[in-house]
């Protein structure tokens, strides 16, 4: 498929509801039950039903320079999620391109700074895909965290992550990029690495998230390696998922 195909299939999906969200939680490393936020991730399937690959359509909405467009869907269903259920914390993705003000923007952080109990409850992950605009998205975060959002830095040490987080500067929480736990699994010098950069990250933000825990082995390499907060597929097989299962939330 063409890129314009691409788009115009996930526009499409956007118009007739076929956008579905799903949770990821953010655990502790200490007690697995414990959930800091859930992730918002986003299944998109095309008029038969099949799954469009995130692969496949994040870079060619973003070659169109319509990746924003769709981070703006996103993030209207996120804030209308917090809105209807009010136990949740809720993370939601947006790309590099995304991270300034425009008017929707102005319009979406109005509406934060009337609701403050919704703003507390939403944290807005920068990506690493693309680089951020120079001072305008250190004013993006700046006006996000005046309402009570909380700003994280997704994929920090693959991408443009290191370059968001030293431009944002003291981003609230930073989350390392999976390639790093799956490179230490039983590799001792890549252990030394995953060290390194959850160090490095704990200087520059208060919460650091080790992404990509697919296993013990590599929950074990995350705690010894510092981290306080992992996600994916084995914390999130710990985590308690009481308060989704009681606002009828389904992941």
């Amino acid at each position: 498929m063409t890129d314009t195909e691409v788009a115009e299939a996930v526009f499409a999906a956007m118009r007739e509801d076929r956008v579905r969200l799903r949770f990821e939680p953010v655990c502790s490393a200490v007690d697995g039950s414990v959930v800091l936020y859930h992730e918002c991730l986003t299944d998109v399937t095309d008029a038969t039903g099949r799954r469009i690959d995130p692969m496949t359509f994040v870079p060619a909405l973003q070659r169109l320079d319509l990746i924003r467009a769709y981070d703006r869907y996103v993030v209207r269903r996120v804030i209308g999620l917090l809105r209807s259920t009010a136990a949740i914390r809720l993370g939601v993705n947006i790309s590099g391109r995304s991270a300034v003000l425009d008017v929707i923007w102005e319009a979406a952080l109005l509406c934060l700074a009337f609701e403050p109990s919704i703003a507390a409850r939403l944290v807005v992950e920068i990506t690493e895909t693309e680089p951020v605009a120079r001072g305008r998205a250190r004013v993006f975060a700046d006006r996000l965290r005046a309402t009570g959002c909380l700003v994280a830095i997704d994929d920090f040490g693959a991408g443009y992550g290191v370059d968001t987080a030293m431009e944002i500067r003291s981003p609230d929480i930073i989350k390392i990029d999976a390639s790093f736990v799956t490179a230490a699994d039983g590799n001792a010098s890549a252990q030394a690495r995953l060290k390194r950069i959850v160090s490095m990250a704990a200087s520059i933000a208060d919460t650091v998230v080790v992404e990509g825990v697919q296993s013990e082995s590599q929950f074990a390499s995350a705690k010894a390696a510092g981290a306080t907060w992992v996600q994916g597929r084995e914390p999130g097989r710990i985590a308690v998922r009481a308060q989704f299962s009681s606002t009828g939330i389904r992941e």
